[in-house]
């Protein structure tokens, strides 16, 4: 009958719930998008100098005959600790990985899953 007359049909408490959800839901999305720019941005600027640093481990690595070089999660954040870099650990080796790719040097990370809650990630760099 109201649509007849032209007046719109009266909304439930459910259609308004639904409609501040999902304003929330889009508030936090975009939230959460300039959050991960911003950590893309500061691994972009940061991956040179974790790059610069690990030149010398591959340099003693080659000294030793060897073509590759390894480290484990633990190492990896220790050597960003020291360096006073704070980005995330897997966006700066997205960055270092092209960092690497322009210096020539192949990149590979080998994930182990201990349990559910727990991973082991080995990082790979060879120039072979």
């Amino acid at each position: 009958m109201w649509l007849k007359l032209g007046i719109s049909k009266q909304k439930s408490l459910a259609d308004e719930l639904r409609k501040i959800t999902k304003a929330k839901q889009t508030e936090e999305k975009v939230e959460k998008k300039k959050e991960k720019a911003k950590m893309r941005e500061l691994a972009k600027n940061e991956a040179p100098i974790m790059f610069n640093y690990l030149k010398q481990e591959f340099i003693i690595s080659a000294k030793k005959g060897r073509d590759y070089w390894i480290c484990n999660s633990d190492y990896f954040k220790k050597i960003m600790v020291r360096n006073g870099l704070h980005s995330d650990e897997d966006y700066i080796y997205k960055e270092l990985e092209k960092v690497c790719k322009r210096n020539k040097i192949g990149t590979y990370v080998d994930i182990t899953y201990i349990d559910l809650s727990h991973k082991l990630k080995t990082y790979e760099f060879y120039w072979n």
